[in-house]
């Protein structure tokens, strides 16, 4: 089981974690599997999915780690386009090009292949915001924000049920933040047409600190080829890129722990589908983190009373009872007798939808790994870890953690097919080789989230590193930086009350923190919240561009 302070982020968009064994009846508890870290006890908390052995057909794409790579010339794809965005017609260019990374001796490591849309003909362009994307993994490429609401073309998605077969097709979206700003879709190494290649390996790109390090060298050399250094900056992280962008955000000021000062501010921190390492539940208070998103799920299943609620009264009357009464419950659960027990458990199920046999059986201690698999259980379903309203039967699944998720399953073969079709059809990105979408096999499965060995070098606790702390530092340091929260209320990995948690836990000032969520799941944009949430980013990027005023 992979250590709590990274569970999320390994697990987030692209997890290599599986859901539980489907459950036969609600009263059923799922098998543990070896290793997955939890005891011997008979009601122990289950994680919140489970590592399955990867698939003999996975070592068909390994790469092995010490082969040679043959160098990549720089390649540059430049079109031009016009599209209409918050009502105003804007001519932008779209440059897709490799930019060549380098060790500290100047020798190239590799190449990062990024896509830039930039508004033509803008008067003092350098006032002029960018917004550098990445979305998780950490071995996933961008393209779930680029096709989903950002960019000027998005995939046309049915959410819910939408269509498994093509043709896919790709349309203009009218709410993209091209509007007000720039924006730089970033594949890190191994993802999308981004190569280690030249002196460069996999150690030196595949780990928290690698992978920061690459994306600072990044950012330093775009901001240099395009003359921006005085543009008002953004980082945008999905998944694990919130994590990314909490690293990243501190390691681009730089200081005497980073070993250089490089002295780029940001305007703005924007967080989707994850709270970066804020969150660090004490005790029971992890069982309140997620409580709230199987309350939105109950809801929209229909598995709850709503008569004379709306579905905000709901919530905070479900994130009440969680603070209020199931973590002290929780508390004292041994001196509790069973009447007081059964009292809780049938305030619980009015609020989650399971019943409260199920949840005695499990001493109420429900991981979301209970959750998906207990509560359409009756009708031989499973649920989705990425998007709770979304569901497949039980029967026929192999236990693909992405490929078997009921909502990552389904949002894979539009979303992949439209990119690809778009980028080079319409973007005339002529490249004879695989767009990786995800890479677990050489990416995820390798990644160094740091060891007790580098604690010494860096600002590690017990070696694990605390990003959440390096944001805190940055909006202590940068008394006008400001943070956005974007999660969906589907999201079965707790993103909505996880993220509430950590901002208030870091006691981050609330005058600079926005918090926003959408009727939607781990990919908060998909549906009709996507309009909804372009709207906020673009209101929140205005409002946080200007020179501040103290």
């Amino acid at each position: 089981m992979a250590r709590r302070t990274d569970w999320l982020l390994v697990a987030a968009m692209l997890a290599t974690w599986a859901p539980a064994p489907p459950l036969s009846a609600q009263a059923a508890s799922p098998a543990v599997p070896p290793g997955a870290g939890v005891g011997a006890a008979k009601h122990e908390d289950s994680p919140v999915m489970r590592i399955p052995p990867i698939g003999p057909s996975a070592a068909m794409w390994k790469v092995e780690p010490g082969a040679a790579r043959p160098e990549i010339q720089p390649r540059r794809f430049v079109s031009h386009h016009k599209g209409s965005f918050a009502g105003r017609r804007i001519a932008y260019s779209v440059v897709a090009e490799d930019s060549i990374l380098r060790d500290t001796l100047g020798a190239p490591t590799g190449s990062i292949f990024a896509f830039s849309y930039l508004a033509d003909k803008v008067s003092m362009v350098e006032q002029r915001p960018v917004l550098f994307i990445f979305n998780g993994g950490p071995g996933s490429s961008s393209l779930w924000l680029h096709m989903g609401i950002l960019g000027p073309r998005k995939v046309d998605f049915r959410d819910v049920t939408p269509s498994q077969v093509p043709p896919f097709r790709v349309v203009d979206n009218p709410d993209s933040l091209l509007a007000v700003t720039d924006l730089v879709f970033i594949d890190p190494i191994g993802t999308g047409f981004s190569r280690y290649w030249g002196k460069g390996a996999a150690s030196d790109f595949y780990g928290r600190e690698q992978d920061a390090a690459a994306m600072v060298r990044f950012i330093n050399a775009w901001l240099r080829e395009h003359g921006r250094w005085n543009s008002p900056k953004y980082l945008l992280g999905e998944s694990y890129g919130t994590t990314r962008a909490n690293l990243v955000a501190r390691r681009l000021m730089g200081g005497f722990l980073d070993g250089t000062l490089k002295g780029v501010s940001l305007n703005g921190v924007i967080l989707v589908g994850g709270d970066g390492g804020l969150s660090k539940p004490i005790g029971n208070d992890r069982f309140a983190i997620s409580f709230t998103t199987m309350a939105a799920t109950a809801w929209y299943h229909d598995r709850v009373d709503k008569t004379g609620r709306s579905f905000d009264r709901f919530i905070a009357e479900a994130e009440r009872f969680a603070l209020d009464e199931l973590v002290p419950a929780l508390d004292g659960w041994g001196g509790l007798d069973e009447r007081a027990k059964a009292a809780v458990a049938t305030r619980h199920a009015a609020f989650s939808g399971l019943t409260p046999a199920f949840l005695l059986s499990k001493d109420l201690r429900i991981a979301p790994s209970d959750y998906v698999t207990a509560l359409l259980a009756d009708r031989k379903e499973v649920i989705g870890f990425y998007d709770s309203r979304y569901s497949l039967p039980v029967a026929g699944s192999l236990g693909d953690p992405v490929a078997d998720d009921a909502a990552m399953g389904q949002y894979s073969a539009p979303f992949i097919g439209a990119f690809n079709s778009y980028i080079r059809d319409e973007l005339g990105v002529a490249i004879d080789d695989d767009y990786v979408v995800i890479d677990w096999i050489n990416v995820n499965l390798p990644w160094n989230h740091g060891g007790k060995a580098e604690a010494n070098a860096t600002p590690f606790n017990q070696g694990e590193g605390d990003p959440g702390a390096d944001l805190a530092a940055m909006m202590r340091r940068n008394p006008d930086l400001r943070l956005m929260s974007i999660q969906g209320w589907f999201d079965m990995f707790g993103a909505v009350g996880s993220a509430r948690y950590g901002i208030k836990q870091r006691k981050l000032p609330e005058d600079r923190v926005t918090e926003k969520a959408y009727w939607s799941g781990h990919m908060a944009y998909v549906g009709d919240a996507g309009p909804k949430m372009a709207a906020d980013l673009k209101d929140f990027i205005l409002r946080s561009s200007a020179a501040a005023q103290r």
